[in-house]
């Protein structure tokens, strides 16, 4: 199982804090880049983006259906977008069990974030909230973060809509805010800044 560290989302400035933890223990390694969850931004874009903000020296991923050695890898990067969009090619293409069987670590933001959790259903509500443009029909994710799901993006006023979804889905929640995340290692979450934790059994 991979070392996680999942982020809220562009926080921009003050996601760098979460960034350079990534960095750091990814050290001088190479990294993998996945920035396919974005449908709104050209690949070009993205390595443009990637190579002024995060490091000069990586691999991009073009597609899910692209032969690649993970093992050659330390980090793998994975971007926003829509999160069932990213989940339904993940699928698709069977790289659940590669993200899953990851030695190294892995770096998830918003939709990247999101699909680490039980179900990626809370992508659905909030003030940042994506559409099932692919019609996704199975929304279970990759369940590494010790059975909860992931609310991204997450803002206090939003807390009546992560508790009326937690009474359908029983499941509990960990909502990150722009600025804040969490790093999984050994089955441990450590909070990055600010979280929110929902226990769905307090309902």
């Amino acid at each position: 199982m991979p070392t996680l560290i999942l982020s809220g989302g562009t926080g921009k400035d003050k996601e760098k804090k979460i960034i350079n933890l990534f960095l750091k223990k990814v050290k001088n390694k190479k990294i993998l880049y996945i920035p396919l969850a974005k449908d709104t931004r050209s690949l070009e874009d993205s390595y443009e983006w990637f190579s002024s903000t995060i490091r000069k020296d990586f691999t991009m991923l073009t597609s899910f259906k692209e032969k690649i050695n993970l093992s050659k890898f330390k980090g793998i990067f994975i971007g926003g977008g829509n999160t069932f969009k990213l989940l339904k090619e993940i699928k698709e293409n069977k790289w659940e069990s590669k993200l899953k069987n990851f030695k190294g670590i892995i770096y998830g933001g918003s939709a990247g974030a999101i699909i680490f959790g039980r179900d990626i259903s809370t992508a659905s509500f909030g003030t940042c909230k994506d559409k099932n443009l692919v019609k996704l029909k199975d929304s279970r994710c990759l369940n590494l973060v010790n059975n909860y799901d992931l609310q991204c993006h997450y803002l206090p006023k939003e807390k009546p809509q992560v508790l009326n979804h937690m009474k359908k889905s029983k499941t509990p929640i960990i909502a990150l805010p722009e600025d804040s995340g969490i790093l999984v290692e050994d089955n441990k979450i450590t909070p990055i800044n600010k979280i929110y934790i929902f226990k769905a059994k307090s309902l």
